[in-house]
């Protein structure tokens, strides 16, 4: 009797000790529920071939700085695709970025050149996509792991945004702000990116 008890909860010990490490796992991951913009860049030639490329994501407030080579620019995404089951106990896909870099519009460059890739993802103790491996598959809320990638010509004074949808990644260029002229002033509006930044 005292071993079953003991049995009985080591089992629920291991299945708390399970859901926090997905749970964990899982936070490096954004919602995804329907199509939203998740990065922005604007880029500077610094060289032939080599920008300053400026990377807005997550709040849109802190801006990181990469150096990339070649003709254009490429991000990566990590997709999670959950099954009906789950979604129906209220699991929606999720994403993560992944990985910056630049490529070669000319294959023999792309071969030969400099290249360099930035990671984007963060470190986490545990991985949802690892439940997508083994004996785990089987018992796995999870569907599918996928990548979803853009790239894009580099066009210093041009700004793109990407956005993340149901089935992947996609980019659009940024309009050009508005300017107007209001009273015989000119107005130029400037939109600090930032989600859930205060104004004034």
């Amino acid at each position: 009797m005292r071993l079953l008890r003991r049995l009985a909860l080591l089992g629920v010990a291991g299945a708390g000790a399970l859901t926090t490490l997905f749970g964990v796992g899982l936070h490096g991951y954004a919602r995804l529920a329907d199509e939203a913009p998740i990065a922005r860049l604007s880029f500077e030639r610094v060289a032939p071939q080599r920008f300053r490329v400026e990377l807005l994501s997550g709040d849109f407030c802190q801006p990181h700085v990469y150096i990339l080579y070649g003709d254009e620019w490429r991000l990566d995404a990590r997709f999670l695709k959950w099954k009906p089951w789950a979604n129906l106990l209220g699991l929606d896909a999720r994403y993560r970025l992944d990985r910056l870099s630049g490529r070669y519009r000319d294959v023999a460059q792309e071969n030969s050149e400099p290249h360099i890739a930035w990671s984007l993802a963060s470190d986490a103790v545990f991985d949802p996509a690892m439940l997508d491996a083994g004996w785990l598959a089987a018992l796995s809320p999870l569907d599918t792991v996928y990548g979803s990638s853009v790239y894009q010509a580099i066009e210093p004074g041009r700004e793109y945004t990407v956005y993340r949808g149901q089935s992947g990644l996609l980019v659009r260029e940024s309009p050009p702000p508005a300017i107007r002229r209001e009273g015989g002033s000119l107005v130029i509006p400037i939109d600090n990116g930032c989600i859930g930044a205060d104004s004034d």
